[in-house]
Order: C-alpha cells, then structure tokens, then sequence
C-alpha cells in the first residue's frame, strides 16, 4: 500500500476563529491524510487521553503526538465504523498504547477489545465517555462523545453527512441516527468530522445546526438524497475492507 504523507494540524488549523479549549484541560489534534480527519484528544489534568479513526499508514503520527503524553491512561482507541476507504491502524495502535480498542458490537473485526451494542456512558476520570449508535452510513457506526468533543466519524461532515451508498448502508437508518444527536448533543460541542469532502473543518454544534442543511431536512428528502447520491467507489475499498474485516 502506498503511504501519504499525513499533516498535524491543531483545531485552530482547522478554521475555527478562536480556540474553544483555551483555559481548559481539554486538548485535541487532527491528523489528517489526503481527505482523511482522525484525532487524538486528552485531558491534561486527568492525564486522560483517546484516539478516534486511525489509519494504518499515519501510524508513527499518532506515536509523535502520543510521546509526550508517556504515563497518561488511554480510555480507548476508537474506529467509529468499518471503513472502506482506509486501512484501520486501530489494532496496531491500541498494542503499542496499551489500550483498548472501541468499536460497535456488529463491527466485524475480531480485534475488538470492547463492542458497544447499547448506548454506553464508559467512566473517565474527566468526563465520561459516551458511545452513541448511529448507524446509517454503515451498520456500524458509532458517535463518540468526550468532554467538549464530538467525533462525527462519517455519520456527520461539515456541512453534510456520510454517504449510504457503500455495503451496509441505509439512509432511513442515517436519518434516525441524525436526530438522535440532534436530541443529545449540546450546542458548545465542537464536532470534528471523519473527512472534509466540501473544505470542511471543526465547528461547534450549534453552528452545525445553522450551517448543515443535512440536519434540518424532512424526513422524506433526506433519505431521497441520500438514496440517489451516485458517487465514485472508494479507491481503497477491496483492500480496506480485507484488511478491517480481520
């Protein structure tokens, strides 16, 4: 598999105006590859700290962010769904982190170390980490939500959603999952997105709601568009699901 060269960025680099977290014990960056967000977020009081979506070929990027967090405890290395278009680091991560690794209870991977089949609050020190079920883009997708973060994997983009075309996917199922954080997720939440198809980049909750037509459509038009999206398959999509249904 061919490795790209993946970028660092902190939340600021990813548009927001001002840094939320300032004055906080809350810390994040991305970490992302050609259209790829994943993150690694801790709590610098309660030497807490996860990873969500990590991909296989930006591994010794997760380690250089994880080095100067030596001695933290790391709550889990979460994939929010069995991705078709990366290979999972998950695993290989979770070994050298001494964590587990987070995924849905129908997540085919046999390297799961803890399966989510109901919603689930998991205890922190900080703040507990909740697991919301959203499936939709896959079967398997989950939402997780730590401190002041929400992890929109590809059920929620900037602006947009996931597609549903891809094995496993259902919009009617999308559209449930959609209200189901609209019902839960509070408006401060700064939700950081699995991709940036449309320049998309951090952004709190609230302005979501504002900005992302996807959340406020009817019932009937959004499964409609979902439905009729006709997009290319992911490059990657035979090896990456090879590769994460192990």
């Amino acid at each position: 598999m061919t490795a790209t060269t993946s970028i660092i960025r902190s939340l600021r680099d990813l548009g927001l105006s001002a840094d939320p977290l300032s004055g906080t014990p809350w810390k994040a960056v991305a970490v992302q590859s050609e259209q790829c967000f994943s993150y690694v977020a801790w709590n610098e009081q309660t030497c807490e700290a996860l990873v969500v979506d990590p991909k296989k070929e930006d591994l010794e990027s997760y380690l250089r962010v994880a080095r100067p967090l030596a001695g933290y405890l790391w709550l889990g290395v979460i994939d929010t769904h069995t991705h078709a278009d990366h290979v999972s680091a998950a695993a290989q991560l979770a070994e050298h982190l001494h964590a587990p690794v987070i995924m849905h209870a129908l997540a085919p991977s046999k390297r799961v170390d803890v399966r989510i089949g109901r919603e689930t609050a998991l205890p922190s020190r900080s703040s507990p980490l909740h697991i919301v079920l959203t499936p939709g883009h896959t079967p398997d997708s989950i939402t997780p939500i730590w401190g002041p973060f929400l992890f929109g994997g590809d059920t929620i983009l900037y602006g947009d959603v996931g597609r549903d075309d891809l094995p496993g996917g259902s919009p009617e199922d999308h559209y449930a999952s959609v209200e189901r954080l609209k019902a839960i997720a509070t408006p401060s939440l700064l939700m950081l997105p699995g991709h940036d198809h449309k320049g998309g980049r951090a952004s709190t909750w609230a302005e979501q709601l504002k900005c992302n037509a996807s959340l406020t459509q009817p019932r009937e038009e959004f499964i409609r568009e979902a439905a009729s999206f006709d997009g290319a398959a992911p490059a990657l999509l035979k090896v990456s699901l090879r590769e994460n249904f192990k």
